[in-house]
């Protein structure tokens, strides 16, 4: 026995399907909540709407607000004029010892042709840069290597 539908049954069966209406408790409780709804809505908006403030003003209202609650506090406040002119005297608390620059290589491709037809001599410096620091508090040192390439590019020019 074969239970398997082709196609055309199966789709007249689906159009047959229809889904169950509501039950009358349901719709009634709906419509009683809709009302309520629509009547809150209609007492909420019931001054003249033609007057609507921007979005943006209880924002800029509560920011002035915060800021001048800011500005009062600071007003109250003393001031820290020792501690500022104490700072001025206290040396740096890291002082560069030395640096050193060391060539490692020298790439020099010679003289070539430009963009705009000039003769140009090109070169690539391979260096680093070696640099010491100390921290004067605690006698602390710190070395750092920094490596390096840069390119030269000169225009040359021949005297006849």
């Amino acid at each position: 026995m074969n239970n398997d539908l082709n196609d055309t049954q199966l789709e007249s069966l689906l159009r047959g399907l229809a889904p169950a209406a509501a039950s009358p408790s349901l719709t009634q409780r709906v419509d009683e909540e809709l009302k309520l709804d629509m009547s809150w809505l209609s007492t909420s908006t019931g001054r003249s709407k033609t007057h609507r403030t921007p979005k943006w003003i209880t924002s800029a209202g509560w920011a002035a607000m915060g800021a001048a609650a800011a500005i009062a506090v600071m007003s109250y406040l003393p001031t820290q004029q020792s501690s500022i002119q104490g700072l001025a005297t206290v040396a740096p608390a890291v002082l560069p010892v030395s640096t050193l620059r060391e060539v490692d290589d020298l790439h020099d491709s010679g003289i070539h042709n430009g963009r705009s037809l000039v003769a140009e001599k090109r070169a690539l410096v391979v260096s680093r840069e070696l640099g010491t620091w100390v921290d004067p508090r605690y006698s602390a040192q710190m070395a750092v290597d920094y490596p390096s390439q840069q390119a030269y590019l000169q225009n040359v020019s021949f005297i006849k």
